[in-house]
């Protein structure tokens, strides 16, 4: 027995809606190894769903292959149930195209139609939407970006990897789940509209549910491992370094989705949360030299203000000054950004 007959036991239990999650784990584990454990495994999809010769037989067990995938997951052995001679002949057909040369010839002919991924982005200081080609709407906010798959319509999931921040308004189809990929979580929807702020995926991740609902994971772990679903009106925080996610209450939609009109939006936050968003909004580093600065919050909403508009509001409503370092030339030709110093009056 050979481990791609073991991964094809796997993918017809998947195809089946027999799989436990353990199988579910490894099935999902060989997926995200490489891109071509995952094309290959679209292409079964495809072609398991364009074949419509026979309804898959419930309760499938392969034997041989299937106790092997069992034994090396640690898996109890499942018990044998009986099939009909329809579905007997449905399940051996249908492992047959897997191990036969006809599917090579199949994965064959997709070379004249590769895979690759388009990426959308929003250069900083600017803001992009674009339609998806199932109908979803995305909004990028500055200095982000959205990467997708050419055969992203024709997947049984509709998946993206989304850098920076990302406003979703997503295109119903309970069939295919669309999934948004931000650094380590993956944040699943059916037809909703939600925001991601991953501008700092090295330390915290956050989701705001405006409409619908939607369900929170970590990167490969299985359903009955998800951390989180939110409510509308619910805000989930995942904080990386201590990798847990708190839920909270929205006070204000706007604060999370102004954005999209223009619009930065600040509630009595702190000045770490104010330095991050002016970093990612206008592509510079904020540096404070008086840690007493630390201290301060601000309540402010800006509509589409320059960068030195906004530190002059902050200059005159509080006791700081602010000296901006224009960007310079580096030895390999490339421009530092700018470099914003806040200091006590």
């Amino acid at each position: 027995m050979n481990d791609n007959e073991e991964i094809y036991v796997l993918i017809s239990r998947h195809l089946s809606g027999n799989i436990t999650d353990q199988e579910s784990s490894l099935l999902n584990n060989w997926i995200s190894e490489n891109e071509k454990h995952k094309v290959e495994f679209d292409d079964i999809v495809d072609l398991w769903e364009k074949s419509g010769i026979l309804q898959f037989p419930g309760k499938i067990n392969s034997n041989r292959a299937l106790n092997t995938v069992h034994e090396k997951a640690g898996i109890e052995k499942v018990k044998v149930f009986k099939l009909s001679v329809i579905q007997q002949i449905a399940a051996i057909l249908f492992l047959s195209v897997l191990l036969s040369g006809a599917f090579s010839y199949f994965l064959s002919n997709r070379q004249s139609n590769p895979v690759y991924y388009e990426e959308v982005n929003a250069a900083y200081g600017t803001r992009t939407n674009i339609e998806l080609p199932e109908g979803t709407l995305v909004y990028l906010n500055s200095g982000s970006s959205l990467r997708f798959s050419n055969h992203f319509a024709k997947q049984n999931e509709r998946r993206v990897e989304l850098k920076g921040e990302g406003f979703f308004k997503v295109a119903k189809d309970a069939k295919r789940p669309f999934i948004v990929q931000a650094n380590k979580l993956e944040v699943t929807a059916l037809g909703t509209e939600f925001n991601v702020n991953a501008y700092n995926p090295d330390s915290r991740i956050e989701i705001a549910l405006i409409e619908g609902k939607v369900a929170i994971d970590l990167v490969n772990t299985t359903k009955s491992e998800r951390v989180m679903v939110l409510d509308p009106g619910q805000l989930a925080r995942f904080d990386v370094t201590e990798n847990k996610i708190y839920k909270e209450s929205i006070v204000e939609h706007e604060k999370y989705i102004g954005w999209i009109d223009g619009k930065m939006i600040f509630m009595d936050d702190p000045i770490q949360e104010v330095m991050k968003r002016m970093e990612s909004w206008y592509n510079v580093e904020i540096q404070v030299e008086d840690e007493q600065l630390m201290n301060y919050r601000f309540t402010g909403t800006f509509i589409n203000e320059s960068l030195e508009e906004i530190l002059t509001v902050f200059s005159l409503t509080s006791p700081l000054q602010y000296e901006i370092n224009p960007a310079t030339k580096n030895s390999d030709g490339e421009y530092s950004k700018r470099t914003i110093i806040l200091k006590a009056k």
